[in-house]
């Protein structure tokens, strides 16, 4: 009798373990698959050539490689005016400019409140990364951007780099 009970308890201890680890590949898993950034500074001395601007914005990215989906919000204020138009660009690293990849459509933009103008607001989306225009590897390597155009900066007013790092 006492044999069996000392023979189930590691037995039962081990099923436990075994148990718990078996969840940890998962987690691994997700950890590698899962690349999320907040706050994300975007400002005019990022533009290329910087400006003067004293607008300031966050961008908030996501992206999933099982579903390749890059899944992003950006919110700004102080803006010299509308925003004209925004755009995900690249391929380019820090300091450089690239191709639009992405245009965004300006009447989705939430506004900070009923009266206001474009000048300060927020955008949501997600688009697919497709493997050949955008590619992953670029992606998560920090080769793509986004920036928003106003009248008084038709080049870019504010600027923030895709980086998951």
């Amino acid at each position: 009798m006492k044999l069996l009970k000392l023979t189930v308890l590691p037995i039962s201890l081990f099923a436990l373990l075994l148990s718990f680890s078996s969840c940890e590949p998962n987690a691994e898993q997700k950890r590698v698959t899962d690349y999320e950034k907040k706050g994300i500074v975007m400002s005019g001395a990022q533009e290329v050539p910087a400006n003067a601007s004293s607008a300031i914005g966050t961008l908030d990215v996501a992206y999933t490689r099982n579903t390749r989906t890059l899944t992003y919000t950006f919110r700004w204020s102080g803006l010299t005016g509308p925003v004209t138009v925004f755009h995900i660009h690249g391929l380019a690293p820090v300091g450089y400019t690239a191709p639009v990849v992405q245009t965004f459509n300006a009447a989705n933009i939430v506004r900070c409140n009923a009266s206001s103008t474009t000048a300060c607001g927020s955008y949501s989306g997600s688009f697919q990364v497709d493997g050949v225009v955008v590619k992953e590897e670029d992606l998560l390597n920090g080769m793509y951007y986004v920036n928003i155009h106003t009248a008084t900066y038709g080049g870019g007013e504010i600027k923030g780099q895709i980086r998951f790092q």
